[in-house]
């Protein structure tokens, strides 16, 4: 599947997100994850843009994106960068999905900006470790930092990737994983990861302000599905699915099942 072609926006003080879209009617805006890009949508882009118009964020230092500032921002502070994104794109409604630590940031959005919202989707949510001690906290960002000193892109996605997957995934869906994974640009990943790290998504649940669906993965270790049930009811009144038999990589593994579960819920969320 080919992605849309690579484009880019101003929004203000010299910076630029880069951004992928397809389709041309109501907006749908995509934060991914981690180890994501706006090319991870390729599913998304196809199946739904005959009836919505995709756009899928590079987060700053991804793709061509201007870098954080901060030495070390924090979810609000890629939130604050999300809305001058949507403003500049000149969106004033659209569906809101985020994916991973995509989540964190969506969640927010909808804490601080839910009104501009339709709907809001929360795939494979994770819950962030600001609740763990400091020290513990500091640890695990210099572990993974020395990690990717001593490994590199390349060989860090060759030995972590195919974990993130389930168990039972097809090899042609590892290999695109891994693949993929290899395009990660440090800088802005090791920003992104010390945010992750420094939150904690319960501080930006707040009551549903629009239609919303929160969605697991029955075989994913980094958004195992009884943490993301607990995710879930901190929202109360959002829709949950289980999708059986996928992992943290819910654009590769089996992707139609996503797609199939997020079209249904933009098509009822449009008619609310």
């Amino acid at each position: 599947m080919e992605v849309p072609e690579l484009k880019k926006i101003e929004i203000g003080g010299g910076r630029v997100i880069s951004y992928r879209e397809a389709g041309s009617g109501t907006p749908l805006v995509i934060l991914h994850g981690l180890g994501g890009r706006s090319d991870s949508w390729a599913p998304q882009y196809e199946a739904l843009a005959d009836r919505w118009r995709v756009i899928g964020w590079d987060a700053p230092g991804y793709g061509g994106s201007s870098e954080m500032p901060q030495d070390e921002p924090q979810i609000v502070d890629y939130m604050g960068v999300a809305k001058d994104f949507t403003d500049a794109m000149g969106l004033e409604a659209f569906h809101l999905m985020g994916h991973s630590v995509g989540t964190c940031i969506a969640a927010a959005f909808h804490q601080h900006y839910g009104d501009s919202l339709l709907s809001l989707i929360l795939a494979e949510a994770v819950i962030g470790n600001d609740a763990d001690p400091k020290d513990k906290q500091d640890a695990l960002i210099a572990a993974r930092i020395k990690d990717l000193a001593e490994m590199g892109p390349e060989k860090m996605a060759e030995l972590r990737t195919p974990n993130s997957l389930s168990p039972n995934a097809d090899p042609a869906a590892i290999a695109a994983a891994v693949e993929f994974a290899k395009g990660m640009q440090v800088p802005g990943y090791t920003k992104l990861f010390v945010a992750l790290v420094r939150v904690n998504i319960f501080d930006h649940a707040a009551e549903l302000k629009c239609p919303a669906m929160i969605v697991a993965g029955s075989d994913d270790k980094s958004a195992p599905a009884d943490k993301v049930a607990e995710i879930a009811a901190a929202w109360p009144g959002i829709q949950h699915h289980v999708i059986d038999g996928i992992g943290h990589q819910i654009a590769f593994e089996k992707p139609h099942l996503f797609v199939e579960l997020l079209c249904g819920f933009l098509i009822d969320a449009d008619a609310a």
